[in-house]
């Protein structure tokens, strides 16, 4: 095993109240610290607790497209690492739910040798089961980034959860900050309308960040999402329009009947 160690973490959603003390001792005994968060807070925090903590903003902010922003954090991250440095890694919510380069920096310092884990994070869909109050293992739960569900065509059950992410920048394939994204959400309409009446009632969620301030969570019917101010925390959850049918053969042959 090579002398250096990299660390991967999630702060959570909301400032501090969702940092595990896992994470917290980790930040605390690294040798380097490598950080992308929204929060000011944190992130003043994070140069307060550890001295050697650098912010990866400029890595992210260097391209045009978000894949070269991404490729660019993972060697910064790598660059580090092999300096022989414990180095820990600090994202925002869970750190390997849309955090491609940790996910990358992991899986090239275990083959390179370096002793590489992840530790798990309070991301913005278990900050949303919370709030909405939903057991995703009631009726089950699907859950997808926008465009992906859009460009793969998904099947979805209208009997699930759905929870669609990254719902302000679908199409997005540059690192800007202002989109246009009328014709990405209509598109989305036009396809959830297949499944659900466009009166159904869908929910647009953002996690607080502060521990003193709510959540947001905005009820709307369907139609109306394409009128609606949509921010780059929002998170779009979908209720089941209708329940499941049983399968009479199947709960014979478990013998549940």
């Amino acid at each position: 095993m090579k002398k250096g160690s990299l660390t991967v973490v999630g702060s959570g959603i909301k400032f501090m109240s969702h940092l595990t003390i896992e994470a917290k001792n980790c930040i605390e005994k690294s040798e380097k610290i490598l950080f992308l968060v929204n929060e000011p807070a944190m992130k003043e925090w994070l140069i307060k607790c550890n001295p050697s903590s650098q912010s990866l903003e400029n890595a992210y902010n260097s391209h045009t497209f978000r894949i070269d922003s991404y490729n660019e954090m993972t060697n910064t991250i790598l660059h580090e690492l092999q300096k022989g440095q414990h180095v820990c890694v600090v994202l925002e919510g869970h750190p390997t739910v849309f955090a491609k380069p940790a996910l990358d920096a992991v899986v090239e310092a275990k083959k390179k040798g370096y002793k590489a884990i992840i530790l798990p994070g309070i991301s913005a869909e278990d900050y949303l089961f919370a709030d909405i109050h939903i057991d995703p293992g009631s009726t089950g739960c699907q859950s997808y980034e926008a465009t992906d569900f859009l460009i793969y065509r998904r099947s979805f059950d209208g009997c699930s959860h759905l929870i669609l992410w990254q719902i302000s920048v679908i199409g997005l394939l540059e690192n800007k900050y202002k989109h246009d994204n009328n014709r990405g959400i209509q598109a989305l309409v036009d396809y959830l309308s297949k499944c659900y009446d466009l009166q159904h009632e869908v929910i647009l969620y953002e996690g607080s960040q502060y521990p003193h301030i709510s959540s947001k969570i905005t009820k709307i019917p369907l139609k109306d999402l394409p009128n609606t101010v949509i921010s780059r925390l929002t998170t779009l959850y979908i209720p089941p329009i209708r329940q499941p049918s049983c399968n009479i053969n199947m709960l014979n042959k478990l013998e549940l009947i």
